[in-house]
């Protein structure tokens, strides 16, 4: 959920994480909203992962686990808010509340403590580093050893592992095969543990790597992308682009996510609970 540059934002910072952190993490971004007045509205795409959002601003600080998200959804953004966010590999998120895994799918929950830190105290020690790169590189620090796995069946966990490595183009069965269990046992884990099905689970982690190759212009046509992303033919990528994102992948932008003057998506991160 990368957040634009906007008028009224400084140009966002993205990072890598620590080596440690990499199966964990995918990257780490920060940003801050310096202009403007009232509230805007960040929309971000369907996405197999999750995400840490942090924010501290003249409206107080807040942290929210946003889950993962299986239709488009807005976060608000207040003037004057600096931002901090981890987007965590599908099935990666830590445990930092009290929530079942499934219960986050198309959710979110509130975050009130990392390591035992009050998110007010954290706030103090963010704002004393010197710069937002700085502030964003002890965030991800903050990750580490933070909790036990959100999702507590490791076999979910390596399943998720799969299926991003794959790029999303692994069949169920093939899934369930790779970790010894018959096709059903798999979408019954699968249930109980995310809140959907590996197939819903397997497009949503397509979608983000179409979303990659549009950003890099890796592809000389749409059908080129269609067949390197695993889709049948060009109009069943257009087809599945449009539904989860309401764009075509053909037109200007259609890889990043929109800053918008209200929401007209789901809200799943509030200024305020």
């Amino acid at each position: 959920m990368p957040t634009p540059h906007t008028a009224d934002a400084t140009p966002s910072i993205f990072a890598l994480p620590p080596p440690d952190l990499s199966t964990q993490i995918d990257f780490c971004w920060a940003t801050k909203r310096s202009g403007g007045s009232g509230t805007t509205f960040h929309e971000f795409f369907p996405d197999a992962g999750a995400h840490l959002i942090f924010r501290h601003s003249p409206a107080g600080c807040r942290m929210v686990l946003v889950g993962p998200a299986t239709e488009r959804a807005t976060v608000e953004r207040v003037a004057g808010g600096e931002y901090l966010g981890i987007r965590f590999r599908a099935g990666q998120a830590p445990r930092f509340a009290d929530v079942r895994s499934s219960e986050l799918t198309d959710g979110c929950v509130e975050v009130t403590r990392v390591r035992g830190i009050p998110i007010e105290s954290l706030a103090e020690q963010l704002r004393a580093l010197p710069d937002l790169g700085s502030r964003q590189r002890a965030f991800a620090n903050l990750v580490r050893d933070a909790a036990p796995p959100l999702v507590t069946d490791a076999r979910c966990r390596r399943a998720t592992l799969l299926l991003e490595a794959h790029g999303g183009q692994l069949r169920v069965d093939a899934l369930a095969d790779a970790l010894g269990l018959h096709t059903r046992s798999l979408e019954r884990l699968f249930l109980d543990q995310f809140g959907m099905t590996p197939k819903r689970m397997a497009r949503l982690v397509r979608l983000r790597n179409v979303l990659g190759a549009l950003h890099s212009g890796a592809f000389a046509t749409l059908a080129e992308l269609a067949q390197t992303c695993g889709y049948a033919d060009q109009p069943h990528l257009i087809r599945d682009f449009k539904t989860l994102t309401d764009r075509l992948p053909g037109e200007k932008g259609a890889h990043r996510s929109r800053q918008l003057v209200r929401a007209d998506t789901r809200i799943v991160h509030r200024v305020r609970p």
